[in-house]
């Protein structure tokens, strides 16, 4: 009796991993094998939890994106970064139930996941993502500088031609400074 009590004492006292949320359940599709009803339920974990996941960049993606970085530029980036997202990673699973049902046709299987967010990978995740917004807003704000230099150069380099021709190539200087132009940011940003 007395050991029990102090094992339970000693489990109560150890540092258990803390969670930042409660468990949420995830029920899965019923499904005529246990295993195909415990995959599914994984399925849907990995979906709940990148729909966390997307609803926490979008606000952070709100908060911190300043306004001269275009949102095509930001929504690409975040969907790559979600992409990459260790999702096996993030959570941990609490309980699970497995619910077995007879039919006419045989047995259906059920497999419900409890599954909470690791307080250690939440604040990691949420590290990455703030430094993933602050890389792009870094490389955003180069190329833009790029662009400027390049039409600056280009706008030279064209005035200099122009001059040096007496003025007999403006017509296509002009032309090939509006290609330039145009090809300069679509360069820039495919790179």
């Amino acid at each position: 009796m007395l050991l029990t009590l102090l094992t339970t004492c000693l489990a109560c006292l150890l540092p258990q991993e803390p969670m930042t949320t409660a468990a949420v359940a995830v029920r899965g599709e019923a499904e005529l094998s246990p295993a195909s009803a415990f995959a599914s339920a994984r399925t849907l974990v990995d979906a709940h939890v990148r729909t966390v996941w997307r609803e926490r960049t979008e606000r952070a993606v709100s908060l911190q994106r300043p306004f001269w970085l275009p949102e095509l530029l930001t929504d690409e980036a975040m969907r790559r970064w979600l992409a990459d997202l260790p999702i096996e990673q993030m959570v941990q699973v609490v309980d699970r139930e497995d619910r077995e049902r007879e039919h006419e046709f045989g047995s259906s299987y059920q497999t419900t996941l409890w599954v909470a967010e690791d307080a250690k990978q939440l604040q990691r995740g949420e590290q990455r993502l703030r430094s993933e917004l602050k890389r792009l807003e870094r490389t955003t704000a180069y190329k833009f500088g790029g662009i400027a230099a390049g039409w600056t150069i280009l706008l030279v380099m064209l005035g200099w031609l122009d001059r040096l021709s007496r003025g007999y190539m403006t017509g296509r200087l002009r032309l090939a400074g509006l290609l330039g132009g145009v090809a300069v940011p679509a360069v820039a940003f495919l790179v």
